[in-house]
């Protein structure tokens, strides 16, 4: 899933490249039209500044109209003298001509220098319809150039929204992006934090081995001080985090335990080599099964369970009452108590024998299985750090190609 974000993401950019180097080359295209407008406009500018100046400036608001010529001027005032000479007018009326009159001869110097720049103009730039064709020739072109510029607009106004929609789209698998990597980052930190687990976990294993190999170098080179030295030094160790960690007494138990149950040596082995002793105690002596009949039955699941101390004391009570019951016999009884007691000193001579054979054989058996254990542990592992080794490989080379 991260790897085809990646790649639409890589496709989005690229799209979002393409549309900025248009919008670059449309802007440089807008950059010229918009000179070539400025242009024009600095070209029709002074003719229209002529043709202002050829049309005549009127007046101000309350004052009279300028006259193009002085010609027109002269004309208007003798106009306006004849109306006072020979038409019969009010008085109001001819004083307003008369104000008029004296308002036209103060415009007369600026209606002559009106004229001389008219003139300067008309020398210049010619008359006045071959300016008014130069501005409408100008203002053609400069619509056509207007146009196209619309245009222009009109694409990079396009290219715009299509450019922030794509941006959207990358912010959008950007934070799905972003999601999926913390989560990688949080799987990994899982892996590690387990494989530390791992190794702490495993830290004791490989203590306890170098400490065995330096024992077996001891006692390969005789060296029988230092080893009682090691042994004790350890041992004090031991003993010291026992009483002092819960942790470590937690979890020393649960590997001992563990172990104890894969070598089978979780329940005792002794009790059916006690248990094959009884019948040969009881086989000994008939007369002695005959008076622990009546109470061999009820005491045979006890005995099972029970130590060996429990076994003697429902031993000793199971004859008290026989005793009970030949009360007549003495002399026999004394009899048959010495001959038990020897009979059960040799069976409890037996039993330590059978029991010290038992543990010998088990601790030869116990040391044969760790043995071949730590052999299968060493090739597992060895099996595991190699197929580990090749798999980060592998995983070094796959991340190698992928970019």
């Amino acid at each position: 899933a991260r790897l085809q974000i990646v790649e639409k993401i890589k496709a989005k950019r690229a799209d979002r490249a393409q549309i900025i180097s248009q919008l670059r080359s449309l802007g440089v295209e807008n950059k010229q039209f918009r000179n070539i407008m400025d242009e024009k406009r600095k070209e029709m500018e002074p003719l229209q500044q002529a043709l202002g100046k050829l049309r005549g400036s009127g007046g101000g608001e309350k004052g009279p109209s300028i006259c193009s010529s002085e010609e027109e001027l002269n004309y208007v005032i003798k106009s306006l003298q004849y109306r006072i000479q020979h038409e019969s007018i009010p008085l109001t009326e001819e004083k307003q001509i008369l104000r008029e009159i004296k308002q036209l001869e103060g415009t007369r110097q600026k209606v002559i220098a009106n004229a001389a720049e008219r003139a300067r103009i008309e020398d210049s730039l010619g008359e006045k319809e071959a300016i008014q064709g130069q501005v409408k020739l100008i203002g053609v072109g400069l619509d056509g150039v207007r146009k196209e510029k619309q245009v222009i607009n009109a694409k990079l106004k396009q290219l715009d929204e299509e450019k922030l929609a794509i941006e959207k789209d990358i912010n959008v698998l950007e934070g799905e992006l972003n999601a999926i990597t913390e989560k990688r980052d949080k799987i990994f930190e899982t892996i590690k934090d387990m494989r530390k687990q791992r190794e702490e976990g495993n830290s004791p294993f490989y203590q306890n081995r170098s400490l065995l190999t330096k024992a077996k170098a001891l006692a390969a080179n005789k060296e029988v001080d230092a080893l009682k030295e090691l042994s004790e030094t350890e041992l004090d160790k031991f003993m010291s985090l026992w009483n002092s960690d819960k942790s470590f007494r937690a979890d020393y138990e649960k590997r001992i335990l563990s172990s104890l149950d894969m070598r089978q040596l979780s329940k005792p082995k002794i009790a059916k080599e006690e248990e094959s002793v009884g019948p040969t105690m009881e086989e000994s002596d008939p007369t002695e099964q005959k008076v622990q009949k009546p109470n061999g039955a009820s005491k045979s699941k006890k005995n099972e369970v029970n130590s060996k101390k429990i076994e003697e004391d429902e031993y000793f009570v199971g004859e008290d009452k026989p005793k009970k019951e030949e009360v007549d016999e003495k002399k026999l009884k004394e009899q048959r108590r010495e001959e038990e007691i020897a009979k059960r000193i040799q069976a409890e001579e037996r039993k330590r024998k059978l029991a010290e054979k038992a543990a010998a054989k088990a601790a030869v058996k116990a040391e044969k299985e760790a043995e071949k254990k730590l052999k299968a542990r060493f090739i597992h592992l060895f099996i595991y750090l190699f197929i580990g080794f090749v798999t980060r490989k592998w995983i070094v080379a796959r991340k190698i190609i992928i970019s």
